[in-house]
């Protein structure tokens, strides 16, 4: 068993693709389906199945996969350590990110980053709060952004921003200056059923109402809501930084009493034991939103 077959395993069952993998690792396709075929020699059991539904590990496959991972992570950090020793040269570090902070913040953040440490490999992973949370917990990430309540996680406050009305611009409450949870239980609404914004809407409408939000459709992209809304089908509270900066055809007006969304990072271990490289993009990060947003 060796370390670029436990790798290769990972990689294979986190892209659903031998040919994907094998342009990772820079071999064959054939050589990636002969690495999982000797590691389930060596080891005597089959660890991946093909069906209709893509690559995904059988039960013990499972349980070798987390292994794997556990394993990789330990050598990344070994790297790290090695490399800080040597002022951060070299090394990887693997971040989660969602819309929100993918647009506003991260592009600024991994440039100061770059800049400081050019020889670091950032790979980016994009996806919803629930895939980040399952990618920190499964070590495919080292680090995330988040937003809160995240109780599974260790967790560092970032930033904040206020949740905002959304509306076609021909709609009753288009002319109020704010609008109020009360007002808003009136009028069918949207969500998007991914994020942990639901949480806050939910609590915000039984403490003012005693009523869950008239929630009429839930989607899982932040694009086909705010075409539903331009479309007349309903209203939404939705963060004020998942906005797009050219929103059209649509009306945001503030929320009273006003609603914050907190966003941080998270890991699956204490801040205080992540690897150098990214306890400095923690670091980076709170300077970056401190100059440029706060």
């Amino acid at each position: 068993m060796t370390l670029t077959q436990l790798a290769i395993l990972i990689k294979v069952v986190e892209l659903q693709s031998f040919s994907n993998a094998a342009e990772e690792f820079y071999i064959t396709q054939p050589g990636v389906s002969h690495s999982i075929s000797d590691l389930e020699s060596e080891l005597g059991i089959k660890l991946i199945q093909r069906d209709k539904n893509g690559i995904r590990p059988t039960e013990t496959g499972d349980k070798v996969l987390k292994h794997a991972k556990t394993i990789i992570s330990s050598i990344d950090r070994i790297r790290q350590e090695v490399s800080a020793s040597l002022g951060l040269k070299t090394g990887q570090l693997k971040i989660g990110s969602f819309g929100g902070v993918s647009v506003n913040f991260l592009p600024g953040i991994m440039r100061l980053f770059k800049l400081r440490y050019p020889k670091i490999d950032l790979k980016i992973f994009e996806g919803t709060e629930g895939e980040i949370r399952d990618w920190i917990l499964s070590r495919t990430i080292d680090i995330g952004f988040i937003t809160f309540p995240c109780d599974m996680l260790e967790t560092i406050p970032i930033i904040s921003d206020d949740m905002v009305v959304v509306l076609p611009e021909v709609h009753p409450l288009a002319t109020q200056k704010t609008i109020s949870i009360r007002q808003l239980a009136e009028y069918p609404m949207l969500i998007t059923w991914n994020s942990n914004c639901q949480i806050l809407v939910k609590k915000a409408f039984k403490s003012s109402t005693g009523k869950l939000p008239p929630w009429k459709y839930k989607v899982s992209n932040i694009g086909t809501l705010l075409a539903m809304i331009r479309e007349g089908l309903g209203i939404a509270v939705i963060p004020k930084f998942a906005l797009p900066h050219d929103l059209q055809n649509a009306l945001v007006l503030p929320l009273e009493p006003v609603l914050k969304r907190r966003i941080g990072l998270a890991s699956i271990m204490p801040f205080t034991d992540i690897s150098p490289a990214a306890y400095a993009f923690v670091e980076l990060t709170g300077k970056w939103i401190k100059n440029n947003i706060a």
